[in-house]
């Protein structure tokens, strides 16, 4: 899984839905981190490896993955000063984080049993995917945020009886890394083990989507991101997403959108993008003399 981190300036008005920091698999070296005064907004961490945690219970070792949230006025206190550990984690702040962690079960300050860490690598990978987008639109990371809260809340409380197989989990997280390319059910279905109905239905079953929209809403997410690069062409992008045949590609992105990709192109790219002062008069001195 590769490593993210990113640190982002506020752009929204205070009150609304925001991502400030953020990090995917981040390694750690040996250490304790000790903040008794926290940071003032709302802390998503979870934990891959072996760490001592600090929770409203007391002192903890968590030898399992296991996801803690801390709201704005919690002190901090994790790690593993024996041996280097990884986690991933995000800081957000917003007026409706309460009310959804309220409404979905979510608690604070309290170990979450996560049996699906994929639930919150795919957040932190689309959520870094749009906040580098030519545009980002806070209410795709607003629902996005509840997405993944949502999820987590689905599996991290249910019966063991309901658990997702660890088959199913591989071949989904082998799906998110391979979607655009050529996927056939077949060949899932022999990765699980199972007969394609069978496969089909399980998929369904534990995810709540079949497995064929699953695949579709992941390139379309991906082409909405690559679509804010005026400089690709939409040809270009259609083949980098799955689709050698831009027909298909713009018919399919229509019908999942309700907008053509080059109508989606126009919405989303008319700003002109910020570049240093240097920059700008460089670019303004080609134009008046003709030049791109």
């Amino acid at each position: 899984m590769k490593q993210i981190k990113l640190t982002l300036a506020h752009s929204e008005p205070r009150g609304t839905f925001q991502i400030h920091r953020l990090g995917l698999h981040e390694r750690m070296k040996a250490c304790m981190v000790d903040r008794p005064e926290g940071t003032r907004d709302y802390l998503f961490m979870l934990f891959h490896s072996e760490v001592r945690v600090r929770t409203s219970e007391g002192e903890a070792a968590w030898t399992s993955p296991g996801l803690m949230v801390w709201a704005p006025p919690d002190g901090h206190y994790y790690g593993n000063d024996k041996k280097s550990w990884n986690h991933s984690w995000f800081h957000c702040s917003g007026c409706e984080i309460g009310p959804i962690l309220k409404a979905c079960g979510i608690p604070l300050r309290k170990r979450i049993p996560i049996t699906d860490p994929s639930a919150m690598e795919s957040f932190l990978e689309e959520t870094t995917r749009e906040l580098k987008g030519w545009k980002p639109d806070a209410k795709i990371l607003h629902n996005l945020f509840e997405n993944f809260v949502r999820r987590v809340a689905r599996h991290a409380f249910q019966k063991a009886e309901t658990a997702i197989p660890a088959r199913l989990l591989e071949v989904r997280s082998h799906v998110e890394q391979h979607f655009t390319g050529p996927l056939r059910l077949e060949d899932l279905a022999r990765r699980a083990g199972w007969s394609v109905p069978h496969f089909c239905t399980e998929f369904r079953r534990f995810f709540g989507i079949p497995v064929i929209q699953f695949v579709l809403q992941l390139r379309m997410s991906q082409a909405t991101y690559l679509l804010r690069d005026r400089d690709r062409r939409i040809g270009e992008i259609a083949e980098a997403v799955g689709y050698p045949d831009l027909y298909a590609f713009s018919k399919m992105f229509k019908r999942s959108l309700g907008i053509s990709p080059r109508k989606f192109r126009e919405l989303n790219s008319q700003a002109e993008p910020t570049l240093p002062p240097g920059l700008n008069r460089k670019v303004a001195k080609n134009r008046k003399a003709g030049k791109t």
